[in-house]
């Protein structure tokens, strides 16, 4: 029989509000957790112009989106080794 496995899976946009009044996003942030609570995190830039002019908000959401994904682990981890 197969095994299935279970993950948690995490995704953030961060986007600004451009002139014309529309939204560009301009990262993705991902992340998952397996089954044993080992964390997996990346981020995709989509536009470069963007994210250099708002680095330090990249910076700050990149370290609250670990924060969060680091916190859930904690929590899966220690289920599984109670």
């Amino acid at each position: 029989m197969a095994q299935i496995d279970k993950t948690t899976q995490f995704n953030q946009q961060l986007s600004i509000t451009a002139e014309d009044g529309g939204t560009v996003n301009y990262a993705t942030l991902s992340g998952s957790i397996d089954q044993y609570g080992v964390p997996s995190m990346s981020y995709y830039i989509n536009d470069g112009v963007i994210y250099r002019e708002h680095l330090s908000d990249f910076r700050t959401a990149w370290s609250a989106f670990q924060d969060t994904v680091f916190a859930e682990s904690d929590k899966v981890a220690s289920a599984v080794t109670e």
